[in-house]
């Protein structure tokens, strides 16, 4: 009999932990396992499943205190004959994935891909830190964490270091050539000249992302520099309050039409090649896979010291490295880049290399692969 996977995941969007998950999908698919999903919202990714002909439950798993959901995982785990569960939820989705697997009797593998926030109120927060210590402690077979640092922040809540593996993201290079006719297009879609130097930032909009501090450096740089700054994704969490927050300020700044806010985009690595320069400026982290798309275009990256980034991007070397939450470090990261192009094209070389050498795809699926074997042999 065929071993059947569930895959818990954060929500409906294609997000970049969704991302990964649907690589991994992917893989299993390939290898013949069965799969099935739980995301507690619709969007273009569960779309995206139950047009490769997937199952998708939405049981809400958001809440930790929503203990009733363990018991609906644990009734559509044993209904659809679940042999592992790879967690790819948050705080709330990895805890009941943990009780819904202990309940069916189903070794769990939590993929971690930021660290987890708990709640500010002490009594929630005190809780959900205990409730996440002890599920991942005695209920989880293994935690796969996507950076170095992302696996101290799980042992500083008290995990043991041998429960946690971890696993890069990794991307296909495949796809990555350089296409002038897409360029063109891309630049004709939006109104920019060929001579305009093109600055962006891709992920969804929210405070986490940064996009307010690229708007910030936007206003520093736009009067010294003929650039357009590309603002790629889409508000997903507060049905466009942030998004329009953002607006407001690059209209307040006299940025309009030098801010370009495109919203969601299928073709992102058709948009990296048109790129000169990439930003991430964000406050939290794990190993961004869109990191990794920017330096697989060659595109040097400008990020910010949080989660797993300084693992991926070597500050001179494959980028610039800025402090979070600072305009004026990021304006002057730009200008480095704009002024210094020679240097700023070999960054970006240098991140293909780095990328081709330490994260393909293929090296991240066949180690999750092997924990899957490990976690059915065990049990």
């Amino acid at each position: 009999m065929k071993l059947k996977i569930f895959y818990p995941v954060i929500n409906g969007e294609i997000t970049g932990g969704n991302i990964i998950a649907l690589r991994i999908i992917d893989e299993a698919l390939r290898k013949g396992y069965g799969v099935v999903v739980n995301s507690p919202t619709e969007g273009k990714f569960t779309r995206l499943l139950e047009e490769k002909g997937i199952k998708v439950y939405h049981i809400d798993t958001r809440k930790t205190l929503r203990l009733d959901s363990a018991l609906r995982l644990a009734r559509v785990i044993k209904k659809e004959g679940i042999g592992l569960i790879h967690s790819h939820s948050p705080l709330g989705g990895t805890v009941l994935s943990r009780l819904g697997g202990f309940i069916a009797g189903v070794p769990v593998i939590n993929h971690a891909h930021v660290r987890e926030s708990f709640n500010k109120n002490v009594f929630i927060g005190a809780y959900q830190f205990i409730i996440n210590w002890f599920t991942s402690r005695f209920l989880c077979f293994k935690i796969i964490a996507v950076s170095q640092a992302i696996k101290k922040e799980i042992i500083c809540q008290g995990v043991a270091p041998g429960k946690i593996d971890v696993i890069y993201n990794g991307i296909s290079l495949s796809s990555c050539g350089h296409d002038s006719n897409s360029s063109i297009r891309i630049r004709d879609e939006f109104g920019i000249r060929q001579n305009q130097k093109i600055i962006a930032q891709v992920g969804r909009l929210c405070e986490a992302k940064g996009q307010q501090v690229l708007i910030k450096a936007a206003k520093i740089i736009a009067k010294e520099y003929d650039c357009i700054f590309l603002i790629v994704g889409e508000d997903l969490e507060r049905a466009g309050e942030y998004k329009n927050s953002l607006r407001e300020l690059a209209r307040g700044f006299g940025l309009e039409g030098r801010v370009i806010f495109t919203g969601y985009r299928s073709d992102i690595r058709e948009l990296m090649n048109v790129f000169d320069i990439f930003t991430l400026p964000s406050f939290i982290e794990g190993l961004p896979v869109v990191i990794l798309e920017a330096m697989a275009a060659k595109k040097p990256v400008i990020t910010t010291p949080v989660g797993g980034n300084t693992e991926i991007v070597i500050d001179g070397q494959t980028g610039t490295i800025v402090p979070q939450g600072s305009p004026d470090k990021l304006a002057e990261a730009l200008r480095y880049h704009l002024k210094n192009q020679e240097i700023s094209k070999k960054m970006g070389e240098a991140g293909y290399e780095m990328v081709k050498a330490h994260f393909p795809l293929s090296v991240m699926l066949d180690k999750i692969m092997a924990v899957y074997s490990e976690a059915v042999k065990d049990n």
